[in-house]
């Protein structure tokens, strides 16, 4: 168990029948009695030898939680290897599972959303009124293309051949030493409260420090109806602040990532837009075909009459915005509660 989680279960230190152990207390910990162990532990992203070793030692405990923010394929490897009926998984995505346990933690999409939502200055900022989703914009969407990959790449290709110029906003790519800072101060691509870090992807805005990607960007949206989101990866379903910030504003957008992602969105408890546009694309295991699909469909909202487009677009939107406010924010606690059935405990 992390420092964090130690810091967040500290109550459990009075229960007579619970004594909890921190990382460095491993070799300890594995000397009880298997059947009388609950192993919660958090991935390193960064370390995957490591990961295999730690979690070979704690196969035999009674319950292996399995927790991570972060995704991609290394992780849908080490999951299937585990793929146990003592281990359970606390991530945002899984691959099939038939024996280990996987319940969906969304905290990255929180991280994201929480101090628009929460802390004072950003409440104050009035980005909610600044995004209002039923007002007409200048432009039918925009691309915030990110470092380059494949998917992007095409999108920036496909978008520049295809689509006038008046009709969208789309981004230079970034580099891994771009800063918002480097940007033009009235840029729509930066927010003028950003102050970046010369030395990491992060930036101080309204009193936090945050990733870059994290803030969201008020002033393109103002300036655009629709959003093209690039993700992060193109094959695993990992929803990141790419989607969050499209929802949070109330905006319809079509995703370049992995073939079934918007599936899994709707899995998850969001409505995508399948009754306006035509969102087939989304079963399509062609990564290019698929991509270009969607990037069509973007493309078909081009002199769509809004007073048409929004009653269509209005409960699908405002009903993502309460299904992302309801998200639960402590799943994993919530889990070892309801492991060791001490429902009575604060924790």
């Amino acid at each position: 168990m992390s420092q964090d989680h130690l810091d967040h279960t500290a109550s459990l230190h009075d229960h007579p029948g619970v004594e909890l152990y921190g990382r460095e207390d491993l070799q300890r910990f594995l000397e009880q009695e298997a059947q009388d162990s609950i192993a919660v532990v958090e991935l390193d992203h960064h370390d995957w030898p490591a990961n295999r070793k730690l979690l070979a030692q704690l196969r035999p405990c009674r319950r292996v939680m399995v927790r991570s923010m972060e995704y991609g394929r290394p992780y849908e490897d080490i999951m299937r290897d585990h793929d146990l009926p003592n281990f359970e998984w606390i991530t945002c995505s899984a691959p099939p599972l038939r024996h280990a346990l996987h319940t969906v933690n969304q905290e990255w999409f929180l991280s994201t959303a929480h101090p628009y939502f929460n802390e004072p200055a950003f409440l104050a900022h009035g980005w909610q009124e600044r995004t209002r989703p039923d007002r007409e914009r200048d432009h039918t969407f925009e691309v915030m293309l990110g470092i380059p990959k494949p998917h992007r790449d095409l999108c920036r290709g496909w978008v520049t051949d295809n689509v006038s110029t008046r009709h969208y906003l789309m981004s230079d790519p970034m580099t891994p030493t771009t800063t918002f800072d480097q940007l033009p101060v009235d840029s729509v691509f930066r927010e003028p409260e950003m102050k970046s870090d010369p030395n990491s992807y992060t930036v101080d805005y309204l009193g936090r420090r945050t990733w870059q990607s994290m803030v969201l960007p008020i002033r393109l949206y103002e300036k655009t109806q629709h959003s093209v989101v690039c993700e992060t990866w193109t094959d695993v379903c990992f929803p990141t602040e790419k989607t969050c910030k499209p929802i949070m504003a109330q905006r319809l957008f079509v995703v370049l990532s992995c073939q079934g992602y918007l599936a899994h969105l709707r899995q998850l408890g969001f409505r995508t837009f399948g009754g306006i546009i035509d969102e087939s694309y989304d079963s399509e295991p062609n990564d290019t075909v698929r991509w270009t699909q969607a990037l069509e469909q973007m493309k078909s909202l081009v002199g769509r009459p809004w007073p048409e487009l929004w009653p269509q677009l209005q409960p699908i939107v405002e009903h993502n915005l309460q299904h992302l406010r309801a998200l639960p924010t402590q799943v994993l606690l919530e889990r070892i509660r309801q492991v060791l059935n001490l429902d009575h405990v604060t924790l």
